[in-house]
């Protein structure tokens, strides 16, 4: 509808159902509540409500939680639990470790914590939480014709669910760490599970302990009898050198899975009409596995085009030019990069070559850990 107030035509504001409340419904409710949209958030969950993920927050994230109006001293005093992320480690299978230091601290997060604080972030802005589970959108009654866009937040299951992850939290004494251990984030690869990885992530403790998210992350293709996700945690928790010293003392709660959308070499995300962001729109960079930053992204992208395009078949033919645009020239680069690098040989090479060159080490650990783009890479550095 459109009105006419002193001569000047007023759009009238859209009347938007999100239906998952995670990073990327958040970040799209919060944006369009900001200008004005009535927005419904739906989620099957009472937050805080935990979830299987590695809590790395990088510094793309931080940077769209800063656009979200979340500072870095917001961020610090919300969330009760974290650490701040000097540096980044990646490990080959022979062993040869990369290191290198951010331009800035980035953060780990627990998400029982990170998304609760996301959550009421959205709420405060305006939009009006609901609790209750959606299986079907296209189907759902109290979805169809009561708003004008339907917006698909709710995970890996809703898209394309190709990949699979399991992590424990293990509570480390402080005794048994190393100078930076509390400090950095750790990607381990891996001769067996060569399209896998596994990652050590600080995210908080206290004066005596450390928190640490450990966990493991493979194809789902990859996952077979003799190779699933359980037997490579078993594998990376048994023979990593790392986790040997802090096994004595630790505390070791039960792994947990889940799936994971990784980016595709083309998608489809406005099926019938319903934009579908974050997991739900396989947008978890396909490399590392990083879901958090896109996910953010995705929440203020859709946000744009709903204010361009406020009909739904509008909307739908520009959101799906949007992620063609902004996503996919990423996640193909991404995906090249992986297969040159599926190998134990590519890895290893890639290691020495980084260990040789720091101004290549540097664009590389920014690119994989969310500083700057996979295009980046190849560019001069600024």
């Amino acid at each position: 509808m459109r009105g006419v107030t002193c001569g000047i035509r007023i759009q009238a504001m859209a009347r938007i159902a999100i239906v998952g409340a995670g990073p990327a419904g958040s970040s799209a409710g919060w944006h369009l509540a900001s200008r004005h949209h009535e927005v419904t958030l739906v989620d099957r969950a009472a937050f805080p409500r935990p979830k299987t993920c590695g809590d790395w927050i990088t510094l793309g994230s931080v940077a769209e939680l800063a656009r979200l109006g979340l500072s870095r001293a917001d961020i610090e005093r919300q969330a009760v639990d974290h650490a701040a992320i000097a540096g980044t480690v990646i490990i080959a299978p022979n062993g040869r470790r990369t290191s290198s230091e951010g331009r800035e601290s980035a953060y780990c997060i627990p998400r029982l914590i990170f998304d609760a604080m996301l959550w009421r972030h959205a709420v405060a802005a305006g939009c009006r939480p609901v609790r209750r589970s959606v299986r079907d959108i296209s189907a759902d009654p109290e979805l169809a014709g009561q708003f004008d866009h339907v917006i698909d937040a709710r995970g890996a299951l809703a898209g394309t669910a190709n990949a699979v992850a399991l992590r424990a939290y293990w509570t480390v004494p402080r005794d048994r760490l190393r100078a930076g251990d509390a400090a950095v984030v750790q990607i381990h690869t891996d001769a067996w599970f060569r399209r896998g990885y596994g990652w050590l992530f600080p995210v908080g403790g206290d004066a005596g302990t450390l928190r640490v998210n450990v966990g493991v992350g493979l194809w789902r293709a990859d996952s077979a009898e003799g190779g699933t996700i359980a037997d490579f945690y078993e594998r990376f928790t048994s023979t990593n050198t790392v986790i040997a010293r802090w096994r004595t003392g630790a505390v070791i709660e039960r792994p947990v899975g889940c799936h994971v959308g990784l980016g595709l070499w083309r998608n489809v995300v406005a099926p019938g009409g319903v934009l579908r962001i974050g997991d739900a729109a396989n947008l978890a960079d396909p490399l590392t596995g990083d879901g958090i930053g896109n996910a953010l992204a995705s929440g203020r992208l859709v946000a744009d085009v709903i204010d361009r395009h406020r009909d739904r078949d509008g909307a739908a033919r520009a959101w799906q030019a949007r992620h063609d645009e902004f996503f996919i020239p990423e996640f193909r680069r991404a995906l090249v990069i992986r297969r040159a690098l599926t190998g134990s040989t590519g890895k290893n090479a890639a290691a020495s070559a980084l260990a040789m060159a720091p101004w290549l080490r540097r664009r590389v650990h920014a690119a994989l850990f969310g500083e700057i783009g996979y295009r980046e890479i190849v560019r001069r550095w600024q």
